[in-house]
């Protein structure tokens, strides 16, 4: 036997061994971290980037990156005849919500806390538990909800309820029966929306970034359709939806014919 040749043979295979061995541990530990670093880059980077462009932000950027899948929504409705069967509630339907009255309205006990006053209407609400509050875009004068599933707004149900005074006076409900489709994704980073926001001129120059925030949007106001993840970018009063999948800019609301 040549021991020489036989040794420099074991020598580079063990040297082979070492690299596929570290270069197992390096992609190991690359997919377990992978997705909190490029969120970090893609903060720095972003945060830098709309310094340089005069762009305010005004908000704070959540940071996760979920897996997420596309919803179809189905609108069954809620019946309004139900509805009339409880004391002190006018409802009726207008278009695909149920506008509910209160008779007489329900006076606020306290402070105005979102949460507490969908408790507060109780048995006068139905699917109740099911909303969570849009502080944003809610004023003295009116409280938005948005039906959530898995407690991810969907920003095409909406639940309105009209203030006065200090009392309820009623409330416009929008609910949708709501199913995931298959093949769930990992969703962009929040700051990649506002990259692709700026960089298409949508959000200009001087311009202040007032919200962002995760949900799912559907572009068609329809009985059954489609709903996708997204970012929802609210920059000086303006609003724009970004597919968190694709980067795209979802179009406004448009009605099915």
């Amino acid at each position: 036997m040549d021991w020489s040749r036989t040794k420099t043979i074991l020598i580079w295979a063990f040297l082979l061994l070492d690299i596929f061995l570290g270069y197992q541990v390096y992609v190991t530990r690359i997919s377990g971290w992978s997705a909190q670093e490029l969120t970090r880059s893609d903060k720095w980077e972003t945060e830098l980037f709309l310094s340089q462009q005069n762009i305010t932000l005004a908000t704070e950027i959540p940071q996760e990156t979920p897996e997420m899948s596309y919803l179809q929504a189905e609108y069954l409705g809620i019946n309004p005849f139900h509805m009339q069967e409880l004391p002190g509630v006018k409802a009726t339907m207008e278009k695909k919500a149920l506008h509910a009255e209160l008779i007489p309205p329900i006076q606020i006990r306290g402070q105005i806390v979102p949460g507490e006053l969908l408790r507060q209407l109780g048995p006068l609400l139905l699917y109740g538990e099911q909303y969570t509050a849009d502080l944003y875009q809610s004023n003295q004068s009116r409280l938005l909800y948005w039906q959530t599933y898995e407690k991810v707004p969907v920003f095409v149900a909406p639940l309105e309820v009209s203030l006065d005074t200090g009392a309820i006076l009623g409330y416009r409900q929008t609910y949708l029966q709501l199913r995931e489709q298959e093949g769930a994704r990992q969703v962009i980073s929040g700051y990649v929306a506002l990259r692709s926001l700026v960089e298409k001129q949508i959000i200009e120059p001087g311009e202040r970034i007032e919200s962002v925030s995760l949900g799912y949007f559907g572009s068609y106001d329809a009985d059954i359709q489609s709903l996708v993840p997204v970012w929802r970018v609210i920059h000086d009063g303006k609003l724009h939806y970004v597919n968190a999948i694709t980067a795209a800019v979802e179009r406004p609301l448009m009605t099915k014919r």
